[in-house]
């Protein structure tokens, strides 16, 4: 078979213009070449794709499998010119970034559809992960960004960028009764703590660590389920545990009187191979992260 690109075009144009002179203005030629352009796709094909009435057109059923398969056609010739374009352009075929499963929120997703739509070629790859993995992934050159919550210390073959901030509460199971009270150390001493399994891979567990019975959890949402089922606390990201918070299935504690007004905080972190030379999609993502507000 020779059928073209614009014979294709001007069936995909007339099926869904509904007639040969709609799909001529809207590709700039006359009604009688569109129809033609048309007349040869049947040639090529063996088969009839409309049934012309004297004022009307009926596609085929033949016309409507057709139809499907040309307008996939039409679309990877799109593709293919956008392609070729960003490589003329200079423009990257690739990108993974590695985030922190916790922190794959919808602003988060919407900065990856912004990159989608600035780089429609990209082939792109997005992981979640836990904490520690972030960096890791980064450093084995799995990924090529990094963003998850932040390790405390920098890395000789990493750079590290700051991305946003947050308040970090005090939560524990409704068991304890602990909700909006001040509780003293050597009480919640005493009382099971969930803990952020990084903190102690990273040697920081004597500044998470207040309880001398532990659980280690390597992810912020499966503490969550084990607050809401065991007699226990721990500290989270405020943003992640609000909504369990007001509808009760955790309660908010202090553990220092002006806690209300002064929060702890943590932050965020946005990584990349210090040797590695950034791309535009890098440096879109990069930018992109670090514009995200505190929380």
């Amino acid at each position: 078979m020779a059928m073209t690109l614009e014979q294709l075009t001007a069936f995909v144009e007339t099926v869904e213009k509904g007639s040969f002179k709609q799909a001529s203005i809207r590709l700039g030629k006359h009604t009688s070449t569109v129809s033609g352009l048309i007349a040869n796709l049947e040639s090529e094909l063996g088969m009839d794709l409309f049934v012309r009435k004297p004022r009307s057109l009926e596609i085929t059923q033949q016309g409507v499998e057709i139809y499907r398969y040309a307008q996939s056609v039409i679309r990877e010739c799109d593709l293919l010119d956008v392609k070729a374009n960003s490589l003329l352009d200079g423009l990257p075929s690739s990108f993974t970034i590695a985030i922190d499963n916790d922190l794959m929120d919808s602003e988060v997703s919407k900065i990856v559809a912004r990159l989608i739509d600035k780089f429609p070629t990209l082939n792109l790859k997005v992981i979640a992960v836990d904490p520690m993995q972030v960096r890791s992934h980064v450093l084995s050159e799995q990924a090529d960004i990094g963003f998850g919550i932040s390790l405390f210390r920098g890395h000789h073959e990493l750079t590290i960028a700051d991305g946003y901030s947050f308040d970090v509460a005090f939560v524990s199971s409704p068991n304890l009764h602990f909700e909006n009270k001040v509780i003293p150390l050597v009480e919640l001493r005493g009382k099971l703590q969930i803990s952020a399994l990084f903190m102690r891979q990273i040697a920081r567990e004597d500044t998470h660590n207040l309880s001398s019975r532990m659980i280690y959890s390597n992810s912020l949402e499966g503490t969550m389920e084990l607050l809401k089922q065991i007699a226990s606390w721990a500290m989270l990201p405020k943003f992640l545990c609000q909504d369990a918070i007001e509808n009760g299935e955790l309660e908010h504690f202090y553990v220092n009187p002006t806690e209300s007004i002064r929060s702890n905080r943590w932050s965020t972190e946005i990584s990349w191979l210090s040797a590695k030379p950034t791309n535009s999609a890098m440096d879109f993502i990069i930018d992109e992260l670090a514009k995200l507000p505190d929380r």
